[in-house]
């Protein structure tokens, strides 16, 4: 079952039938090319979750940015011969992910490709956070402004125009999060914003708070332990 694609960009194109039949039984599905232009291409039709690139294609990083800009975050594994492995230029390591020797074997590959994986994923994992815990600040503040000191439906229609423009700037990364547990891990989110928010503006009472939500204490109190919400020191 073919898990995630790899893009490989070199002109030596010989060693390769081998590598794409053995990383196919593993998960892998590979699409060689001899050059960055038609590598381009590529990026613009696949959604690709690696790249190997051999040095001798990159005379600057102006390459590579093309291919972030097809695919943003593409782990980049730059390619070199062994007499190599010292020289590679600090501005290539600066936007590759990692680097490997040729010429390539399945076993070493796999084991780059596993943990590359694994890296862009908590990478990931931590670009999400940064984003929501920004949206919380962010959404704290709009609370507490002018915006929504209003009554009734329009201050209704602001929260949702709000919350919709916030959404939608986090679809790239909301994504991570697909096959199955986007709505649940999103709801999870809203609700530790809105308790967080709430709990803050309470300084705390949870009586007040859980009366403004309209939710017994007993949930509340449960929510904050399953959410594991950090309260103001003055909580009660």
């Amino acid at each position: 079952m073919i898990h995630a694609k790899v893009l490989v960009v070199d002109q030596d194109q010989a060693s390769y039938e081998t590598l794409k039949d053995e990383l196919a039984r593993r998960g892998y599905e590979m699409h060689t090319t001899t050059s960055m232009t038609s590598a381009l291409t590529l990026a613009g039709a696949h959604a690709y979750q690696a790249a190997f690139v051999s040095l001798t294609l990159l005379p600057d990083c102006a390459a590579l940015d093309g291919l972030h800009a097809e695919i943003p975050d593409l782990p980049v594994i730059l390619m070199h011969a062994p007499e190599h492995a010292h020289h590679i230029p600090p501005q290539m390591l600066g936007v590759a992910t990692n680097a490997i020797g040729k010429p390539l074997a399945i076993g070493p590959v796999c084991l780059m490709l596993d943990r590359t994986m694994e890296l862009a994923s908590l990478r990931a994992q931590v670009r999400q956070q940064r984003q929501f815990w920004y949206l919380a600040q962010e959404t704290a503040a709009e609370v507490a402004g002018p915006e929504l000191e209003v009554e009734g439906t329009r201050t209704l229609v602001r929260l949702e125009e709000m919350l919709v423009r916030r959404l939608r700037a986090l679809m790239p990364s909301l994504e991570v999060l697909g096959q199955g547990s986007l709505h649940r891990a999103v709801l999870s989110y809203v609700e530790k914003l809105l308790l967080t928010v709430v709990l803050h503006e309470c300084r705390g009472n949870q009586v007040k708070a859980s009366s403004l939500l309209g939710i017994n204490r007993n949930t509340l109190r449960k929510k904050i332990h399953d959410l594991n919400l950090s309260l103001p020191s003055n909580t009660r």
